[in-house]
């Protein structure tokens, strides 16, 4: 694979792991301070679990919505110059792939921020 096709798919899996990072830092945190029994445990004035979930959701939610702007101009540029088939499909795919992300992203991050943190 060619450094270029790597970057490729870096960027089309970017979002995805953008998303693993998230959900194993909000589901790792809940874990760990739930069994240690420091749910409430303040950071800077908040609760523990509900600024780390509130900051992961949102760095996740920019890290993916800029890959997604990427590959969207990316996408627009290579449409207008008649790009190569390959070239295209990875920058749709890496569209597609970002807007799921979001999609889970928020799936994962709202009902966590919601919901009692160790119930």
């Amino acid at each position: 694979m060619t450094a270029r096709r790597f970057g490729q798919v870096a960027v089309m899996l970017g979002g995805l792991l953008a998303w693993a990072v998230q959900f194993t830092i909000l589901y790792g945190v809940t874990s760990v301070s739930c069994g240690l029994e420091r749910a409430d445990q303040t950071l800077f004035g908040f609760r523990l679990i509900p600024a780390v979930i509130v900051l992961t959701t949102i760095a996740a939610l920019v890290v993916t919505s800029g890959i997604l702007a990427l590959s969207v101009a990316r996408y627009r540029r290579l449409s207008a110059e008649a790009g190569s088939e390959t070239d295209r499909f990875l920058s749709h795919s890496a569209i597609l792939v970002s807007g799921l992300s979001l999609v889970a992203i928020a799936w994962h991050g709202v009902p966590a921020f919601l919901l009692p943190s160790c119930s």
